[in-house]
């Protein structure tokens, strides 16, 4: 090991340790989103409204033996990608036989600032990131020693990548052009039966939440179109280009833009290559055809990053080893940053989503009557998701308003409906339009009008009383 790649791997070490005390340290609270996959963690199924059911699953491994506070889940995302930095690590050294290189990719990728902000955050693209990579390592593998055990482990880890998000089928979309690719076309032609190995534990992995999903009239299927919107689909030049350099900034600008000129100097066309571009290409272009006609987040082309990282870094160090110690150092104080601010719960815009929630959650027993009435019933997910962490220990009943005729927006609508007949007193968060369909005779009384960072509208707080 270099001396830099040492400093590098120390400065890995202490930037987790700052990863640990700031989450420790911190008021913030968890997400709407994380605290929905700790209340779906509750409740395991094969399948949830938005999501499939893999993080839930984790989720309620972990809690079921270190419990429920917000370090032990915040832990899981940090703990994750120490993991995968190591896999990362594996990937490179097998491609390129480079200790040197390897380490330098994967403290390039543990320091990347997708990374910095994704492990502060408890998502389904943690786990996808994970089992991707995984799958991409498995692949070369297979390369090396086309067994069926190998196979099989391909097909568990692909199948366990589309069971944490649904994007996994990118994989499979990347496997087709990898039959192409004149080395693995033999292989997996040579060795028919064990490809079909592959495929059908990759069937069998998936199946029960395919088979939830048909038993739920496609909920989660529905769901995800919904969100890639492409009924709305227009021309969005200004969005393609948001998307664009979304990716340079998660993945580093000072090795991306010397990736590009070290790549258009010398074009390189080797297998490696090649395998990282067919793991990546794929899903930026259709990523990018996303954007350009309707949208696509940061987040979404996720996975393609990990092979355009180890590419990218592969092709500078050929030039600057240099360049990467300084885009490694660059993207620390980054991190550094935005865990600073982390730790000492910065009451700044981009936190406001997880500032406040507690305080609020104890005002409403303090001085809304919540201790001695016990039903609340909210209308947004998110926040039905933090009061429902903040008081599941209590004795509170929680609904969310869902009338007859109504379409399904959300999970806690199928889980957790406020019935037509109900009639004992509750407080409600929300319009009052959305509980029109109560037939039990009530008053509305607004008792409270809460201004809050994490909404953006102040919240309202009335007392049904029947």
């Amino acid at each position: 090991m270099t001396n830099s790649n040492y400093f590098l791997f120390v400065l890995c070490f202490v930037f987790l340790i700052i990863k640990f005390i700031s989450i420790y340290l911190t008021n913030f609270d968890l997400f709407g989103d994380e605290a929905q996959y700790w209340l779906w963690s509750k409740n395991l199924d094969f399948g949830y409204f938005s999501k499939p059911p893999l993080l839930p699953g984790i989720i309620a491994l972990v809690c079921s033996f270190f419990g429920n506070s917000f370090f032990v889940i915040k832990m899981i995302s940090v703990l994750m990608y120490c993991l995968n930095s190591y896999v990362i690590f594996l990937i490179s050294k097998k491609l390129y036989k480079n200790l040197d290189l390897a380490l330098l990719t994967a403290t390039s990728f543990f320091l990347m600032p997708a990374v910095s902000v994704s492990s502060f955050l408890v998502s389904t693209d943690i786990i996808l990131v994970l089992f991707w990579s995984l799958a991409l390592l498995q692949t070369l593998i297979i390369k090396e020693k086309p067994s069926i055990l190998n196979f099989i482990l391909l097909g568990v880890f692909v199948g366990l990548a589309f069971l944490a998000k649904y994007a996994a089928i990118y994989f499979i979309v990347s496997i087709i052009f990898l039959l192409f690719e004149k080395t693995m076309k033999n292989i997996f032609f040579k060795n028919k039966l064990f490809f079909l190995s592959f495929i059908l534990t990759f069937i069998v992995i998936i199946a029960p939440n395919i088979i939830w999903n048909m038993n739920n009239n496609w909920v989660t299927f529905e769901h995800t179109a919904d969100n890639a919107a492409l009924d709305r689909s227009g021309l969005h030049f200004t969005e393609s280009l948001k998307f664009v350099g979304s990716q340079i900034i998660m993945v580093g600008p000072l090795i991306f833009l010397f990736f590009i000129f070290g790549f258009v100097k010398n074009i390189i066309n080797d297998f490696n290559t090649r395998f990282l571009l067919i793991f990546s290409l794929p899903v930026f272009v259709i990523m990018l055809f996303e954007s350009f006609l309707v949208r696509a987040n940061a987040n979404w082309a996720a996975v393609s990053l990990i092979s355009f990282l180890i590419l990218f870094v592969h092709i500078t160090f050929k030039y600057s080893k240099k360049l990467i110690f300084i885009n490694n150092i660059a993207n620390f104080f980054f991190g550094l940053c935005f865990f600073f601010l982390i730790g000492i719960g910065a009451p700044y815009g981009p936190f406001n989503k997880i500032s406040g929630i507690s305080s609020f959650a104890n005002s409403l027993i303090a001085r809304n009557n919540l201790g001695q009435i016990n039903n609340l019933v909210i209308s947004d997910r998110m926040l039905f998701s933090n009061l429902s962490y903040f008081f599941y220990n209590s004795e509170i009943q929680m609904y969310v308003p869902f009338g007859p005729n109504m379409r399904w927006g959300h999970h806690f609508q199928i889980t957790n409906p406020l019935p037509a007949d109900f009639h004992n007193n509750f407080i409600f968060l929300g319009y009052v339009e959305e509980i029109g369909y109560l037939r039990n005779k009530h008053t509305i009384n607004l008792v409270d009008i809460k201004t809050v960072p994490f909404n953006k509208e102040p919240i309202k707080i009335y007392e049904i009383v029947f």
